[in-house]
């Protein structure tokens, strides 16, 4: 007879092809834009639409998490096979401490500022160990504690002057695609909680062919988005003016109100979009469409049918 009890008892133990590779999970909304397979897997020569190679071994990433999106600076690895994975060395970013950072880093001079260092958004430092002959900087993650005083993080990632380069060269492909998340995940996951929660339809009939409630539907995304950009660009034209800020009384006539609307947006737009409460923005949103039986019927893939350029265009207009 034999006897299974003495192999049982045994720890197994399984030896990673690359002890440097750790794996993350990615949601499904990353996955659909994953390949054009929907594979989790890729390499140097097929990677996502939401990963940017900035040199070596090292991507800008946008991704999704929890009704968040992030925009990820990370160190990949490649396995035996040349499938990439994400490593500890890296730094994840909210998309206003991206914005922040790429501006900080286009007018930094780290030939003419040697062993500086400086803080963005109370969230990121920028250490430069740049010499005469060679560009080097790292960004770690830092954390406030109560007492004011900040603390690092494991967060870290080492960028040389190629990376800097290609960095700040492939912003506006970023801010697209994070633009693109804000709708197409950050409030659609909200709007779709909100949906949930109206009355159920006995029956509802929706011709396919034309799809007038889809369009209803975009000019009442575009209207609520317009509200919220606009308002938050006032906040923050407001928060900027010195004269605004001051306890004195207001003049009729300050620097701040001479400012266009046009150019308001073109100087806060990015700062605005990344500050918008997008859970207020979808029950706002629901609540203008609640007597539009088809918003549940474009419940799952709403703003996937949209197209979100012309919706940000559309905003652009109207200010």
């Amino acid at each position: 007879m034999f006897s299974c009890y003495g192999e049982s008892s045994r720890k197994r133990k399984c030896v990673p092809l690359n002890n440097n590779v750790k794996k993350v999970c990615f949601n499904e909304k990353v996955d659909i834009c994953a390949t054009p397979s929907n594979s989790k897997e890729f390499t140097m020569a097929n990677f996502p639409d939401h990963m940017f190679h900035i040199g070596e071994m090292i991507f800008i990433s946008v991704n999704t998490f929890q009704k968040h999106t992030r925009v990820h600076i990370r160190v990949y690895a490649a396995d035996d096979r040349g499938i990439l994975h994400p490593t500890k060395s890296g730094v994840s970013l909210k998309p206003e401490v991206w914005s922040a950072l790429h501006s900080k880093l286009s007018c930094f001079r780290p030939r003419e500022d040697f062993e500086s260092a400086f803080i963005i958004k109370k969230d990121v430092c920028v250490f430069n160990h740049s010499d005469k002959d060679n560009v080097s900087v790292s960004i770690q993650r830092i954390f406030q504690r109560k007492d004011s005083s900040f603390q690092f993080v494991p967060e870290r990632v080492l960028l040389n002057g190629d990376n800097l380069d290609q960095l700040h060269d492939s912003y506006e492909l970023v801010l697209k695609c994070v633009k693109n998340k804000l709708l197409t995940y950050t409030l659609s996951e909200y709007v779709m909680a909100e949906v949930d929660r109206l009355p159920e339809i006995d029956s509802f009939y929706y011709d396919v062919d034309s799809p007038h409630g889809l369009h209803e539907l975009f000019e009442s995304l575009c209207k609520c988005l317009t509200k919220y950009v606009s308002n938050t660009i006032s906040l923050f034209v407001k928060l900027d003016c010195v004269v605004c800020q001051d306890d004195i009384v207001l003049p009729e006539i300050h620097e701040c109100m001479n400012v266009s609307k046009r150019d308001c947006f073109d100087v806060y737009f990015d700062r605005a979009l990344y500050n918008i409460d997008w859970q207020a923005l979808a029950v706002d949103f629901v609540s203008l469409n609640k007597n539009r039986p088809y918003i549940k019927f474009f419940r799952d893939d709403m703003f996937d049918l949209m197209e979100i350029e012309n919706v940000f265009k559309k905003v652009e207009a109207c200010m």
